[in-house]
């Protein structure tokens, strides 16, 4: 029995919620134990875009002596894809960033969810995309949903410290905003490429980002005492990092955009809060399970104003109108073939008679 494709959609984006959980779930358990997630992600990263520099490399090769251009980019298009990259590889540091910083990972990917609010602000500031009162409707649900899940009071009487992970989440959402605009105004750069940005850049960022911690980071002497330790902390996270972007691709592939989108954030909320539950002993309140609900809802409703309008065939009599118009407009076409088939005949009996009149006159 075949599996039908949607379907390898569906499970495709909910599997890569659930790695992509899976990559914040790795930072905080590592800087629990007291290694150094950011160089370790730095390098899991390089390894990742040389990995995409070789693929690329092999395969301008393999087009050398064709008219077949590959990664060919115009001069307007270079600092869209770099910019892509460098809001996809903050997008992750920020999500790292605000689980360190006390927020819950399924709340991070409820307020990571904004990203759908800044790109329809910026398409329609960069893009000319038109704003109705859906997404102003969906804009209020996001601004209700977040204040209910960072929870102000209990923010500011724990010191600020969830208060800062929701906001590290917040600017996490937003730089996915950028990115998604980025990579549509990149123009024909393949995924291939915009991936690559994406991970070249993340080495730099973690790396720096490693360096500003320092022992915060995790002790980096930790990497030489258990190298065993280390290469499966490496091993774990370039995996992990490889599948979530391979089924997020899938995902993309087998379903549509409205729907996958969709299914990636309800599914990162679900699993992060189940996370948050079984691992780290973290119970969310009622309060932010109602803000949750009210982003996942904010989301529905921005991806459904992105689905087309049904369109009818023209030709297609789906309707009495439709079949009536149709009928005639076929009954015209036979009666005017009809016409032009008699048309020679006429013609003749014209010129056999001019013919005839001719010769009498002749005679005469």
């Amino acid at each position: 029995m075949q599996f039908p494709s949607e379907a390898k959609g569906i499970v495709a984006a909910l599997v890569a919620a659930l790695f992509t959980n899976f990559i914040m779930t790795i930072g905080k358990l590592m800087q629990n134990w007291g290694w150094p997630y950011f160089i370790l992600s730095g390098l899991a990263s390089l390894f990742a875009s040389i990995g995409l520099a070789i693929t690329m490399m092999c395969h301008l090769v393999s087009l050398l002596g064709r008219s077949q251009k590959s990664y060919h980019l115009e001069k307007r298009e270079v600092k869209w894809v770099v910019l892509r990259g460098l809001f996809s590889s903050l997008l992750n540091v920020l999500n790292i960033c605000a689980i360190l910083a006390g927020a819950h990972i399924g709340s991070v990917a409820a307020l990571g969810s904004v990203n759908t609010v800044v790109a329809a602000l910026l398409g329609r500031l960069v893009l000319g995309e038109p704003l109705g009162k859906w997404h102003v409707l969906a804009m209020l649900l996001f601004l209700v949903g977040a204040v209910l899940i960072s929870d102000p009071k209990e923010a500011l009487s724990s010191m600020g410290s969830s208060l800062l992970g929701n906001l590290l989440a917040l600017l996490a959402g937003v730089s996915l905003g950028f990115a998604l605009i980025s990579a549509r105004k990149a123009g024909q750069a393949s995924s291939t490429m915009l991936t690559f940005s994406t991970m070249a850049q993340r080495v730099i960022v973690c790396w720096v980002l490693a360096l500003v911690l320092g022992k915060a980071d995790g002790d980096i002497h930790s990497l030489a005492e258990s190298p065993p330790k280390s290469i499966l902390y490496f091993v774990m996270l370039l995996l992990v990092i490889f599948l979530a972007n391979a089924f997020a691709a899938m995902s993309a592939k087998h379903c549509p955009a409205a729907l996958s989108a969709t299914l990636l954030t309800g599914g990162q909320m679900i699993t992060g809060y189940l996370l948050d539950i079984f691992l780290f002993d973290k119970m969310p309140k009622i309060i932010t399970i109602i803000g949750a609900s009210l982003m996942l809802l904010a989301v529905i409703t921005m991806t459904l104003m992105r689905l087309p309008a049904k369109t009818v065939e023209p030709d297609s009599p789906t309707t009495l109108a439709n079949f009536v118009a149709g009928e005639y407009a076929e009954r015209k076409n036979v009666n005017q073939e009809d016409e032009d088939q008699e048309k020679p005949g006429e013609l003749r009996k014209r010129t056999v008679a001019l013919e005839a009149e001719k010769v009498g006159k002749s005679t005469l």
